[in-house]
């Protein structure tokens, strides 16, 4: 890449703006900062819901309920938001766990919420005691307790395919504070088993496999939008899908350079989108 700072397409074998069928939004530094709009983010849904272009917005958080995030849009001055336009690694993790069993049963230590969203989609939930499972699944769960790294440790060692939902070390809070999330969680597991766990979600090809399965759009037409390299851009290109970086959250157009996952598109916020294809 070139030192002067490029804008609007790198990649010129990737698909127009104007012939995307499908766009995966990330939120935080994509479309809003806290609890502020990015500039241009409410006339750029607003445009893609009046034309009638399909959006969602992806989170790696599997802890809460995607209506949460649908109360969160609408706080944010969003309307006609509704489940569909939401995908979460946890949605991800049902897929997976649908596509490599019939009917899995699944021990999963996550909050009540994910547990909620396994049973609505069908999945039969073993309890803690539970001798055997098709998976031991792990989610970000604010709930996690020794049980249930109890239960978990006790089916891995004995070969119960270890899955979680997301990669996340931490989830970060207003102010620099943290919470751990589910990759530290799952170390629990790993450094008492010695079994590291297949996760799904960003930026892993699973994503990519839901989203395509969810909305029947092609690849080649699908783009992932979102400020971070390793989530958001690395899940466009570990799926084969078009990647959107904005410089509205957390990355630069220095990062990018020094980076080695490259996007398809480098944008200064998702206004530029609405921009292209108005």
């Amino acid at each position: 890449m070139q030192n002067q700072e490029q804008r609007g397409k790198v990649n010129p074998q990737a698909a127009d703006l104007k012939d995307i069928e499908c766009f995966v939004l990330d939120m935080d530094g994509t479309i809003n900062l806290g609890e502020r709009l990015i500039d241009g983010a409410k006339e750029y849904i607003e445009f893609m819901q009046e034309k009638g272009v399909p959006f969602y917005f992806f989170t790696n958080n599997s802890s809460k309920a995607p209506l949460d995030y649908v109360k969160k849009l609408e706080r944010l001055g969003f309307s006609g938001m509704t489940r569909e336009n939401i995908m979460t690694s946890g949605d991800v993790m049902i897929h997976y766990l649908k596509t490599h069993a019939s009917d899995p049963r699944v021990y999963l230590a996550g909050t009540p919420e994910l547990n909620r969203q396994f049973r609505d989609a069908g999945i039969t939930l073993l309890p803690a005691d539970t001798k055997t499972a098709d998976f031991a699944v792990l989610g970000f769960d604010t709930s996690f307790d020794f049980a249930k790294a109890d239960a978990l440790c006790r089916l891995v060692a004995d070969g119960v395919p270890f899955v979680a939902t997301n990669i996340d070390r931490v989830c970060p809070l207003d102010g620099g504070r943290f919470l751990p999330d589910c990759a530290s969680m799952a170390c629990l597991v790993t450094h008492a088993t010695g079994v590291e766990p297949k996760f799904v979600g960003k930026p892993f090809r699973e994503t990519v496999d839901y989203i395509l399965a969810k909305t029947g759009a092609k690849k080649e037409r699908t783009a992932m939008v979102g400020d971070r390299l390793y989530t958001d851009i690395k899940t466009a290109v570990n799926g084969g899908i078009v990647g959107i970086a904005v410089l509205s959250g957390e990355i630069s157009y220095q990062d990018i350079v020094e980076g080695d996952v490259a996007p398809d598109y480098i944008l200064d916020s998702v206004y530029d989108i609405y921009s292209a294809i108005r």
